[in-house]
């Protein structure tokens, strides 16, 4: 059986079956992140969040300077306090302002579809977009400390964002931790990477796509590239695990039930052959376990975005106005919502 073989296998039990992986990957920090913007990131972020929230405490963060995380939550509020508010004193020192406290927002008061759950909800620490200028703030103080041949201080720069989040962490009593990042690397991304244990990456079902997937891939792995050469000037820091590749607007208008169209089928085998390459950098032994075949999913994402309801709260045959349009919630939104949970089980 090949490995596009046991990824379409998996996914017929996830739509068919509503298979749900038994155990998470035990990790409590994850980071949804892609070297390529439109593919469906802050979505997915959105959509897990969500389906985090249900079983226990979550704290989010959004490190992306476009801020779509933080609409999605918090729709028109703008939360006085956020992430740049937290990394510039922690990068810069202290005389550029004292570390606020009581960073994050209850998710729930902004965006009703967050009430209820058997956890004790969602938690959001928002973006700013003064992120875009954060990496040269970053990169200033890190050759500064460099050149000093300072590891300790490189060390905590790195691990800035890690400690911002521990800290409210522990104030939320969050079991896990999400961070949506930026397509670009360096700054809020690099820090992410640094903070977490674990990525969740989203991939789409094209070319450039794919090119990005290697991209990030050699981020993590080749010591020449940058991610790697700050780690083993900070001592040597960990590099976080792939938890998951989820196959982002897959075509599913095939002959055979549950069943990616051709094209999606043959990109989703370059992502699979692309990361036997690299099957170090999956916390699963096998890479092809880490895969999560997500549809378009059409109206129901247009609604979903639009209304901020993750699409597990949508229901059936109701009708939303978007942008000036009549759209309906069909029923392959119960396919999606398989697909979503299928991916929830895998943190």
């Amino acid at each position: 059986m090949t490995g596009l073989d046991r990824v379409l296998e998996k996914h017929q039990r996830v739509i068919k079956e509503n298979y749900l992986c038994p155990q998470g990957q035990g990790f409590s920090y994850y980071a949804v992140s892609n070297l390529r913007g439109g593919v469906g990131k802050s979505s997915i972020a959105f959509n897990l969040a969500y389906e985090m929230s249900r079983k226990s405490a979550a704290l989010l963060a959004d490190v992306c300077p476009q801020c779509n995380f933080t609409e999605l939550l918090l729709g028109d509020f703008r939360p006085k306090v956020n992430i740049y508010d937290a990394l510039r004193p922690t990068i810069l020192g202290s005389a550029f302002g004292d570390q606020p406290k009581d960073l994050s927002y209850r998710v729930s008061s902004y965006c009703d579809a967050f009430k209820g759950g058997a956890g004790n909800g969602a938690f959001v620490i928002g973006g700013n977009p003064e992120l875009f200028a954060f990496p040269s703030l970053l990169y200033q103080q890190l050759n500064t400390a460099y050149s000093q041949q300072n590891k300790t201080a490189v060390g905590k720069l790195l691990r800035g964002m890690h400690t911002i989040l521990e800290g409210e962490r522990e104030i939320t009593k969050a079991s896990k931790v999400l961070i949506d990042t930026s397509p670009f690397y360096a700054g809020g991304t690099h820090l992410a990477w640094c903070a977490v244990e674990a990525l969740i990456v989203p991939v789409r079902v094209d070319e450039h796509s794919l090119e990005s997937l290697e991209l990030l891939f050699r981020q993590l792995s080749e010591p020449s590239r940058d991610f790697q050469m700050w780690n083993e000037r900070a001592g040597g820091l960990t590099t976080p695990k792939i938890a998951a590749i989820v196959m982002t607007m897959v075509g599913s208008k095939s002959q055979k039930e549950a069943t990616p169209d051709a094209a999606s089928r043959m990109y989703i085998e370059r992502a699979i052959a692309l990361s036997e390459q690299y099957a170090k950098l999956f916390n699963y032994p096998d890479p092809t376990d880490a895969f999560v075949i997500t549809d378009d999913f059409h109206s129901a994402g247009r609604i979903s975005g639009a209304e901020r309801i993750p699409i597990t709260e949508l229901q059936i045959r109701r009708f939303h106005r978007v942008e000036g349009r009549r759209l309906q919630v069909n029923q392959s939104a119960v396919r999606y919502q398989k697909q979503l949970r299928y991916l929830a089980s895998l943190v």
